[in-house]
């Protein structure tokens, strides 16, 4: 009675061929959700490195920018002038930006 076979569709199993699969299956549902919570605890890691980073950048650039009592707005204007002028290369080969401070700094390379 126990191993006895019996068809399903096209398939023959005996019942402990069943209990097996079905066995089977579970562990595959297990390992399936034990995967997804690896994948969710990675990216919740790279958010609190991004959020860090985020911070520590802000908080740097609030430093040295001295921009603690200014709107996002401006700031975000003062940022984008002052990669213009770090990032600024033409097409005839001129060094860039950050170049012609650097040689205009008084100090060596």
């Amino acid at each position: 009675m126990g191993d006895e076979p019996r068809e399903r569709g096209q398939i023959c199993m005996t019942d402990n061929e069943e209990k097996r699969l079905q066995s089977i299956r579970e562990k595959m549902a297990k390992m399936k959700k034990q995967e997804q919570s690896i994948i969710n605890r990675d990216k919740e890691r790279q958010r609190k490195e991004r959020t860090r980073r985020l911070i520590q950048n802000g908080a740097l650039a609030e430093k040295y920018l001295q921009c603690e009592r200014i709107e996002p707005s401006e700031f975000e204007k003062k940022l984008k002038e002052i990669s213009r002028i770090l990032n600024v290369a033409d097409n005839s080969g001129n060094a860039r930006g950050s170049d012609r401070l650097e040689r205009n700094s008084g100090y060596p390379k």
